[in-house]
């Protein structure tokens, strides 16, 4: 009898250390290692969710006006509540508590609030590497939503392999290439630069036949006629890397477009970051 009832017990700890365990491993895959949540509050898991990629629209302000800017990578949604003793939502926390606590949660951790008013709030927070965090609460007395984007950098996004390239520009025609960087305000390339460019020297040669036109992009600081100028040394100086490596001078046809053709809007230093780009375009 005993060892029965020892055995109920061994089975009843086992039980009760498997629930413990699932649900502190389901809490962990769900919250937000670095975005913490308010002292007091719990999460709700029926009202969140976590997914390996979604966008999300962050409410900023720009040029003294309201607007949107569109994030896509890993994504949080996440619910909390402060309950009171008989299990209600507390009203002692008040949505501007709850927008300020982050607020200047993200201040202390080195990020950017790009938008905070009536219980709302758009923030920033650097990840490891060129990455970044977007964050957005959505705050009632007493209780929020946070949303979360982990977005990657750009080096991360847009540096391709010499087969990527391929396969882009055969279906497309066109291929946007970053890091390729130089140093400012001049056509003299960074040390950084040589891992993109032989990704480059490596589709010229493995495709003999490939013919493609080099250009230039720059952003809107400065003059139309100084960016002109700049965008086509750089791209020149790509040229000149590739014929260095054996790539034949007629395959190759280098021309800058300055700020002509600006793929995204330069309000914003992200969208200047995009339009500050060597392309590659195929001629056929």
């Amino acid at each position: 009898m005993v060892k029965i009832k020892m055995s109920k017990i061994c089975i009843s700890l086992i039980q009760i250390l498997f629930f413990f365990t699932i649900s502190s491993i389901a809490q962990e895959s769900i919250e937000h290692l670095m975005v913490k949540k308010m002292p007091g509050f719990e999460l709700v898991e029926t009202l969140s969710k976590k997914s390996d990629f979604s966008t999300f629209s962050f409410r900023i302000i720009e040029n003294k006006k309201t607007t949107t800017i569109e994030k896509k990578g890993k994504y949080w949604k996440l619910h909390y509540e402060n309950r009171n003793d008989k299990g209600k939502i507390g009203k002692k926390i008040s949505k501007i508590d709850i927008m300020n606590n982050y607020r200047f949660a993200a201040k202390e951790m080195g990020g950017e609030v790009f938008y905070a008013e009536r219980g709302k709030i758009t923030f920033t927070l650097p990840l490891n590497g060129s990455g970044k965090l977007w964050g957005y609460v959505t705050a009632l007395d007493g209780n929020y939503d946070l949303i979360i984007i982990e977005e990657e950098g750009f080096e991360k996004q847009l540096v391709f392999s010499a087969d990527q390239m391929k396969r882009t520009l055969d279906s497309l025609g066109t291929i946007s290439i970053y890091g390729i960087n130089f140093d400012t305000a001049k056509d003299r390339l960074k040390p950084d630069a040589e891992k993109v460019l032989a990704e480059i020297v490596k589709l010229m040669l493995n495709y003999p036949k490939l013919k493609i036109e080099i250009q230039g992009h720059t952003d809107n600081v400065g003059s139309a006629q100084y960016n002109l100028g700049l965008s086509n040394k750089r791209a020149n100086t790509v040229r000149d890397y590739l014929l260095l490596f054996g790539v034949e001078n007629d395959r190759i046809v280098s021309n800058g477009y300055g700020l002509t053709k600006p793929i995204t809007s330069n309000e914003a230093e992200e969208g200047r970051a995009l339009n500050r780009r060597v392309e590659l375009v195929k001629i056929n």
